[in-house]
């Protein structure tokens, strides 16, 4: 049974709340529900450093058309993987406190009562784990200790329950860099190197055969996930501010036109750009293939079939070198989808990697 609250994909398109409605699966790609905007980090947005002090925020969206109270909000932080995800024990937990959230999705205003606010959490050494990429899933419900007819669909995740951030509407996910420092940058001379953890299902009397895919990302021109991410990047820029920013009731002027959800997903954006000692480079999609090579144990490689035995752990580390082409030029960009896929269909969650070609 739907509910009423929800953790709106794509909110600020069009300088507005967007189209999400709450019904999942989400299958749009613009954004994909992976880098849900009603998520986000204060102050890195999608970012965080070892030691830093970061705030967790969350956007809940109430189609009830009346208050909804003592709406509680967990959060959970765990390395990025493919196929079924971690479990509750396994991941960084933080919960806020309860919130009355009124009707509609509100506002840009940072001081909105639809944005529940985390206290700080400061990531130490042992939660950087491969190379920082993360997932972050949030989860919104009431308690039926708290509310005498709580909201349909939504409940509390314990350590006997899984995450389906595209499957609930009361989760969403949003994925993040954890830091220790700043990265060196991304030379096409040398493999780049993926690290993450690939979980299949558990055996079973009827095995089930897998495979890992890599599929390169097909889109005209930059999608608004490849932009909202890259924006975030110390060393890109605009060479223009989107032609129509967001104006009216409850904008902040304060916030930085180009890290904001509501003109990332405006008509235009404007143009990205790479700083390099010589000057700009335009940003734009790479056009020459890549090549994968895959080390996992008990996984032969990239698009071989393997069954889970009884000898495989329940989290295979896994590394993905990626091989540009040696002459792709400064400022090309390479993105692929990375997955778990069985005879049917991709197994729960699956990643998307951009490799930007720098100096």
């Amino acid at each position: 049974m739907a509910g009423n609250l929800y953790v709106g994909v794509d909110y600020g398109r069009n300088n507005g709340p967007g189209e999400d409605s709450g019904s999942r699966p989400w299958n749009r790609e613009d954004p994909p529900f992976w880098a849900n905007a009603s998520i986000w980090l204060e102050p890195g947005i999608t970012k965080a450093t070892v030691g830093d002090p970061t705030f967790i925020r969350v956007r809940v969206s109430n189609k009830s058309g009346q208050l909804m109270k003592a709406v509680r909000v967990q959060t959970f932080i765990y390395p990025a993987s493919i196929g079924v995800p971690p479990t509750f024990g396994t991941s960084i937990k933080n919960f806020a406190d309860p919130v009355d959230i009124p009707t509609g999705a509100g506002t840009n205003d940072p001081d909105d009562a639809h944005i529940v606010r985390f206290r700080g959490w400061t990531p130490q050494p042992g939660d950087l784990q491969g190379d920082g990429h993360m997932c972050l899933i949030a989860n919104v419900y009431q308690s039926e200790d708290e509310v005498a007819s709580p909201d349909p669909g939504g409940k509390e995740i314990t350590a006997t329950e899984g995450f389906n951030p595209n499957g609930e509407q009361h989760q969403g996910q949003r994925n993040i860099i954890l830091e220790q420092a700043r990265q060196p940058a991304i030379s096409q001379s040398q493999p780049v190197k993926v690290q993450y953890t690939t979980r299949p299902e558990s055996p079973s009397a009827h095995p089930r055969q897998y495979k890992v895919m890599a599929e390169p990302f097909e889109f005209d021109g930059l999608s608004p996930d490849e932009i909202m991410v890259l924006s975030q990047v110390r060393e890109i820029e605009f060479t223009k501010p989107p032609t129509e920013p967001a104006t009216g009731p409850g904008t902040d002027p304060g916030i930085d036109p180009g890290t904001d959800p509501a003109n990332v997903f405006g008509a235009d954006p404007g143009e990205l750009v790479l700083k390099t000692s010589y000057g700009h480079e335009r940003v734009t999609r790479a056009t020459s293939r890549m090549s994968f090579a895959l080390k996992a144990e008990g996984i032969p490689g990239l698009d071989q079939t393997f069954e889970r035995d009884e000898k495989m752990a329940d989290a295979v580390a896994s590394e993905l070198e990626v091989q540009l082409d040696p002459d792709a030029p400064v400022g090309s960009l390479h993105t692929f989808d990375l997955s778990l896929n069985d005879e049917k269909e991709r197994v729960g969650s699956g990643l998307r990697v951009m490799i930007l070609v720098t100096e």
